[in-house]
């Protein structure tokens, strides 16, 4: 069953959800789930469900998304999250674990893992792959403007309509046949979830968003990641062109697309190819 709880660390609260049993005695490292922006850890309450039926797994939401605390600076870089990590996993009194990472949640796994190798065995990164600088700095200035609160609600629908475009398209403000996404929408509920989440978290939600599109440029951190990598991606993830290419980039690399006809985010689909590579 997952769970959900708070942690206090040096950075502020941090809210989690949580699924299974410490297994350590029985060589099983907990594992930290980490997940894509705009959004929290909900997301992948999935997989942690899933990965919780055989070891203690462990999402929390990135400072400034979902229920975590705001960063308490501007401008937050990649390693103020990865630190925020690294405390969390203190405070929960955990040694090494096991990291999976998806988008933004990919690139806090792979700082962690480089400036943090002590702390990692083995690393999954899910839909990875480097934004080339031209659409990295178009998108990093549509997420940075959020309209004003109006006595009017529109805001509302500004959130609703962007949790709907980020289904539809990619980049998600490109409203084109061009950039039309073949894929089939959320659930109203999803959508009216997402855009609660994009009301919540008003001012900080791209912080942490933002720190991932200048995280890798150029996909120059690859090369240092030292830990066993499962580098995995979904059919219709924007990363798939260059699945193959990250591969090469990455030592100590194993490769894994989904299943043929399993799109990114189906974690039902995929969460036992993920525990066979971790127990391998």
């Amino acid at each position: 069953m997952i769970k959900r709880r708070f942690a206090t660390i040096d950075l502020g609260q941090i809210h989690y959800w949580t699924a299974g049993e410490d297994k350590r005695d029985g060589g099983r490292q907990p594992i930290v789930l980490l997940h894509a922006s705009p959004y929290s850890a909900r997301t992948l309450n999935v997989l942690t469900e899933a990965m919780g039926r055989s070891r203690w797994a462990i999402a929390p939401d990135h400072l400034g998304q979902g229920d975590s605390a705001r960063p308490r600076i501007s401008n937050p870089t990649i390693e103020y999250f990865g630190d925020a990590l690294i405390q969390l996993l203190d405070a929960l009194g955990v040694a090494k674990v096991d990291v999976y990472g998806t988008q933004t949640g990919g690139h806090l796994a792979m700082d962690v893992s480089i400036r943090h190798p002590q702390r990692i065995r083995k690393v999954i990164l899910d839909g990875s792959g480097p934004m080339p600088e031209a659409v990295r700095d178009a998108y990093v200035a549509q997420v940075r403007k959020k309209p004003p609160f109006e006595y009017s609600g529109s805001q509302t629908m500004w959130a609703f309509q962007a949790a709907k475009d980020m289904y539809m398209f990619f980049p998600y403000y490109e409203r084109d046949s061009a950039h039309r996404r073949v894929r089939d929408l959320g659930t109203a509920q999803e959508l009216h979830l997402r855009a609660l989440e994009l009301l919540r978290n008003h001012d900080t939600y791209s912080d942490a968003y933002v720190a991932a599109f200048y995280a890798n440029p150029g996909g120059s951190k690859y090369a240092k990641l030292r830990h066993p990598i499962l580098h995995t991606v979904g059919e219709l993830d924007g990363s798939a062109a260059v699945f193959d290419q990250v591969a090469k980039m990455i030592p100590n690399c194993t490769a894994r697309r989904y299943p043929p006809g399993v799109l990114a985010g189906d974690y039902a689909a995929v969460a036992d190819m993920f525990t066979e590579w971790l127990d391998s």
